[in-house]
């Protein structure tokens, strides 16, 4: 998996997720709470993670993450882009052309350049 676009998909999941659809969102939150209750054997808390809307049942939802939790954010990333090419915004470092930590960072977490 090429390890830029993973990183490019994750920047655009934090710092733009407010583009992903109702789905999207869904399935985020279900991986999530997966992942926290994953140690955990405490039906109870899943109960209540079902009851709440944090964990999934609906086979839509759980299909969007049949592949994984990586290959589901670069289809969320690829579709972000494709919807929205105006809106999203790489903050590239001008001296390496690395990507910034966040879209308003103004030094290179790389090479420590700063651009302010």
């Amino acid at each position: 998996m090429d390890e830029t676009a993973l990183e490019n998909a994750n920047y655009i999941i934090a710092y733009y997720g407010s583009l992903l659809n109702s789905s999207e969102t869904k399935a985020l939150r279900h991986q999530r709470s997966t992942f926290k209750l994953e140690d955990s054997n405490d039906d109870k808390q899943r109960r209540m993670y079902l009851k709440t809307g944090w964990l999934s049942e609906d086979p839509e939802i759980l299909d969007c993450l049949k592949n994984g939790y990586n290959q589901f954010i670069l289809n969320c990333a690829e579709r972000i882009l494709k919807d929205n090419p105006d809106t999203i915004y790489f903050n590239l470092c001008p001296l390496c052309n690395k990507l910034a930590r966040t879209p308003h960072a103004r030094q290179c977490r790389f090479c420590g350049h700063d651009w302010h």
